[in-house]
């Protein structure tokens, strides 16, 4: 499109949307092959999966889609004829196993339709609106400019560089389209989209999309007329960017709701033009339980208060064994360490939690913040790529005691599992920017950057979660315990809700096997003989700087930080929700935030901004928690004493990430298989 003239009236650009669309019409899905009859059941199921893929292959083929209502109309018309295709074969005949696979599909194909059926249907697609927090236009560039391996790379790969092109040119429309009808961003994430597309893409002359140009240019054997071809391809997609950063700079944040204030109230889904419709749906995508936004408000508010009873009991212990008062090396906004005093408990016994709060973000429970060296450990050669490499040490050296000491506690709980992993600190370039920890590829990754990290009391909660027997654990089955025969279709399916409900289900596990101490009558830990890291015989002098008297208060700020990773998803469930359907401010969200936990400045400012942006996500983790959480207490009651751990988690894992409705019948129909 060299030359087009994208300065036009929003109006104008929305009607451009309308009457050009990039070849896409409604008369696409005519054209695409009908599902092939069967009479073997589980035969038909897997028919019907494989040609919905060539379907959707064929009625939309480019690199990025094309998003606009006619391709969601058109979308939501093959979702429609394969849904009944589905849906006429007999579900009764199939095995208990593909029933699963069955159920999610459906539950795939009735979401899509929900989403498509709703005004304004090109909000179904996950990348409208882009915002700062799944910047697409980022990872597009990324992926246009990059280098390829050779000319015939190139030769394709012009292609792509005009999609993208294209696909900017249809996201400008669509923003303008939603300016019509008032179906903007607020100001608050526009002005983080900008700045966040401003700095990586249209930074030092837009070199992220002219990288594979520049390497052009270094071999003297590429003809210099495909050059001068990939050259104005190049200058096509800088030009279209170029045109929407401008537009969004401009006349769209013009119009962007709010002042682009913390302050700023309806910043969120709920205050759009049908926006509790679509905000519920958004929901019941990511949570797959169902669950109206203002129930899964009160449960989160229900919880959140549950979980500051058992802190101010943690609290308690640091209270019976330092007294009321006490004192430790505090950092300021301004970056300046003095001594503090913080009061845990008043005069009439009464914990102040901000305090506690505040006194487990001092110094002493930071790695790297602490005043220690440490250096020569086995994992010196490991942290040579990060920015700390004495906080790297120190860190890498409790998070492999905890694997160890916790090892033979898991596999109490589990088929076997070969698998195992690493734990690899993030490279100092990457610490800034990619959170605390992630899993992947049989590698625990953890930022050990002293400003960028958790604290010291959340290292058994995180590597639970991450590795084993978490994220590591769902990866290892999909490795060694696959299912026979699955189809393409459910391998490529992907649920937060299963997955982190899934990683917070092991973080509560930790408390069933043990690792904080023995539990009491009413299934808290006692802090008494833990199986974690925090043994009787440990020189607490030494372990972790000093910073526990005995046992007892190691295992009680371990439990803590478990605590405390659980208040975080409590909290999101209210403050998602108090966002989009309450109206909440960004800074109510970190007032709120702040005064239910223990997390850092900077967790609480990045978390507020990505709920806001994130629409929905954040309530996925408790939603899939409390699902599994209470199939495992439905077992547990029907099964009596033939309950077996082992077998309960091998039937959640086995099949891989399921909406949280089908987990249920899944775990339904298996309690009837053990009777």
């Amino acid at each position: 499109m060299k030359g087009s003239d994208m300065r036009k009236s929003p109006l104008a650009i929305a009607l451009f949307a309308v009457t050009a669309l990039a070849g896409c019409n409604d008369e696409t899905t005519n054209v695409i092959e009908q599902p092939k009859f069967t009479t073997d059941s589980a035969v038909a199921m897997r028919t019907v999966f494989s040609d919905y893929q060539k379907a959707m292959d064929t009625l939309d083929s480019t690199s990025f889609g094309q998003i606009n209502d006619q391709m969601a109309s058109s979308c939501q018309a093959v979702d429609r004829l394969y849904l009944d295709k589905l849906e006429s074969i007999n579900r009764d005949s199939l095995s208990d196993e593909n029933k699963i696979y069955y159920d999610t599909f459906r539950f795939d194909r009735n979401i899509a339709i929900r989403g498509a059926s709703l005004p304004n249907t090109r909000f179904g697609n996950f990348a409208i609106p882009i915002t700062h927090f799944y910047n697409y236009i980022k990872w597009n560039a990324e992926y246009v400019g990059a280098k390829q391996s050779k000319l015939e790379d190139y030769q394709q790969h012009i292609q792509v560089v005009r999609e993208f092109t294209a696909w900017v040119n249809n996201l400008y429309a669509q923003y303008s389209m939603g300016q019509v009808e008032h179906t903007q961003l607020p100001k608050v994430l526009t002005e983080r989209l900008v700045t966040s597309t401003e700095e990586s893409v249209a930074a030092h002359d837009y070199q992220v999309l002219k990288e594979g140009l520049a390497d052009i240019k270094t071999h003297s054997g590429y003809d210099t007329e495909f050059y001068d071809e990939y050259e104005l391809a190049v200058g096509d997609a800088v030009r279209a960017t170029t045109e929407l950063i401008t537009y969004l700079k401009g006349g769209y944040m013009t119009a962007a709701r709010g002042e682009g204030s913390l302050d700023d109230r309806n910043i969120g889904w709920g205050d759009l033009p049908n926006g509790q419709a679509w905000y519920q749906w958004h929901l019941d995508r990511n949570s797959t339980t169902g669950k109206p936004a203002m129930e899964l408000n009160r449960l989160g508010e229900d919880l959140v208060a549950d979980a500051k009873a058992e802190m101010e009991r943690v609290a308690k212990i640091l209270v019976k064994n330092r007294g009321k008062t006490v004192e430790a090396d505090w950092r300021d906004d301004k970056g300046v360490v003095s001594k503090k005093t913080f009061v845990l408990e008043d005069a009439d016994g009464n914990i102040n939690l901000t305090a506690f709060f505040a006194f487990l973000n001092s110094q002493q429970f930071f790695y790297g913040r602490d005043g220690r060296t440490i250096s020569g450990t086995v994992h010196a050669e490991a942290c040579k790529t990060a920015s700390d490499i004495s906080a790297c040490e120190a860190a890498l050296t409790d998070y492999y005691k905890f694997k160890n000491d916790a090892n033979d506690v898991v596999a109490r709980y589990f088929k076997p599992i070969k698998t195992d992993y690493s734990i690899v600190p993030i490279p100092a370039d990457g610490e800034l920017y990619e959170g605390v920890a992630s899993y992947g590829q049989n590698e625990f990754n953890l930022n050990t950057n002293p400003d960028y990290s958790l604290q010291k009391w959340n290292v058994s909660t995180l590597l639970l979660h991450e590795a084993a027997p978490g994220h590591h654990f769902q990866n290892a089955y999909s490795l060694e315990y696959p299912p026979a025969n699955k189809p393409d279709y459910i391998k490529g399916v992907s649920y937060t809700a299963y997955a982190e409900g899934w990683a917070l289900y092991t973080e509560w596990l930790g408390l069933e096997m043990g690792i904080y101490g023995e539990l009491d009558a009413n299934g808290k830990p006692t802090f008494v003989n833990g199986t974690g890291m925090c043994k009787e015989d440990l020189d607490y002098s030494s372990f972790q700087g000093g910073i526990y008297n005995n046992a007892e208060e190691c295992n009680a700020l371990q439990y803590f930080g478990s605590l405390n990773e659980a208040q975080l998803r409590n909290m999101r469930l209210a403050v998602d929700t108090g966002i989009h359907a309450k109206g909440w401010s960004i800074q109510e969200a970190r007032d709120y935030m702040r005064a239910n936990s223990a997390l850092g400045d900077g967790d609480i400012e990045s978390e507020s901004f990505r709920y806001a942006a994130y629409v929905g996500q954040a309530v996925s983790y408790k939603s899939g928690y409390l699902v599994i959480k209470e199939m495992l207490d439905k077992v547990k009651a029907e099964l009596g004493n033939d309950f077996d751990w082992a077998e309960f988690h091998d039937q959640l894992l086995k099949y891989g990430d399921q909406p949280m409705e089908v987990v249920q019948t899944s775990i339904e129909n298996w309690i009837k298989s053990k009777h």
